[in-house]
């Protein structure tokens, strides 16, 4: 068959104009409006695929690549979401002196990928410090099949549960003043400390691992709202304390208080620092980031809204951003946490499985 060069032209011409136009490898993150674009995905650290609610794009998922850890100095951003490199020194230098004290177990292990831990736990038993390990790796697993975040860089990561004389000299050495909180975390050294109560362990492992959660948050997503960073922790420090087939459970009196609204949960940030407000705020969070987990689409707008605001680890999604997210897909999201809510209300016993 004779090929005409008008053919043969206008094959060569919409070959350089595919060459030219493609890019292979290019991932759109997306909630909304909420957008971040990733080029040459082989460049990256993480590998980005895309999920859907009700047929609609909410957006992309970070899952787990073959990641090297950088070399990077400790800054990665202008804002003051970074540890202080002398901080991170003093602390360590402080610390090692439990390391020989008799009175604690020091033990350093890796919980994930680049995720290392500094656990020290006093000497009160011989499962206290066991039982504390293993709730860290269940709780940071959860964490990452739920969200889908891994870090980029090595995390350390000095996890301290301390009887009531250490604790409040600790606080004091790390520049907080001491007081009746039963933990703390220092954002500018990575470090979590924990009051220790002998009248009550299993709430001294429940702290822990919400004092952990809490260096999660910061590590991995960066600067959050309270309702999700104390939504989150609330959540997670009920790990492998109960009796069920699921490893995640939260307290079923949490559930019984006073319910509040989700936009105005999101629009309380002001009340968190007001006492008065405090336990309604907690059970709230609690129960809300508990129904999303719970709930198919809500998981799924939930591990959206979690990747959007770790893009830009200095600032947090816009209110807005997050309620559009929401009522465009997971619509009837109010109607179904009323009916989970009246469900988990008449459950008898201490916890209600989640996760």
């Amino acid at each position: 068959m004779k090929i005409k060069t008008r053919h043969v032209l206008l094959l060569v011409v919409v070959l350089l104009v595919l060459h030219f136009f493609y890019k292979p490898n290019t991932a759109v993150v997306e909630v909304n409006n909420y957008t971040h674009k990733a080029e040459n995905a082989e460049s990256y650290t993480h590998v980005y695929t895309t999920e859907t609610v009700n047929d609609k794009r909410v957006g992309n998922v970070a899952t787990k690549a073959k990641a090297q850890p950088k070399a990077a100095p400790v800054q990665q951003n202008s804002c003051e979401l970074v540890h202080d490199p002398e901080e991170l020194e003093y602390a360590q230098s402080e610390l090692s002196q439990l390391n020989d004290n008799l009175d604690f177990t020091a033990e350093q292990f890796d919980i994930g990928p680049y995720t290392s831990v500094n656990l020290i736990t006093p000497n009160v038993n011989d499962d206290y410090h066991k039982t504390l390990r293993i709730r860290l790796f269940e709780a940071y697993e959860k964490y990452q099949n739920l969200f889908g975040l891994y870090p980029d860089k090595p995390i350390l990561m000095n996890l301290v549960v301390l009887p009531n004389n250490y604790y409040d000299d600790y606080v004091s050495r790390f520049g907080a003043l001491p007081s009746n909180n039963a933990g703390i975390y220092f954002g500018k050294n990575n470090t979590a400390l924990v009051r220790f109560d002998p009248a009550d362990p299993q709430s001294s492992l429940r702290v822990a691992i919400h004092e952990a959660m809490h260096v999660i948050n910061f590590n991995l997503i960066g600067s959050t709202s309270s309702w999700l960073n104390e939504g989150i922790a609330e959540v997670f420090e009920n790990t492998l304390i109960y009796k069920t087939n699921r490893t995640i459970a939260i307290p079923t009196y949490r559930v019984r208080r006073t319910y509040m609204e989700f936009r105005s949960l999101i629009d309380s940030e002001a009340l968190w620092e007001q006492q008065s407000y405090r336990s309604d705020l907690y059970a709230n969070a609690n129960n809300w980031l508990a129904f999303f987990i719970q709930h198919k689409q809500g998981r799924r707008v939930l591990k959206a809204i979690v990747q959007a605001e770790a893009k830009n680890p200095c600032n947090t999604l816009e209110n807005e951003v997050i309620l559009n997210a929401l009522s465009t897909y997971f619509i009837d999201y109010e109607q179904a946490y009323l009916v989970w809510l009246k469900a988990s209300q008449q459950v008898e016993g201490e916890f209600i499985p989640v996760y």
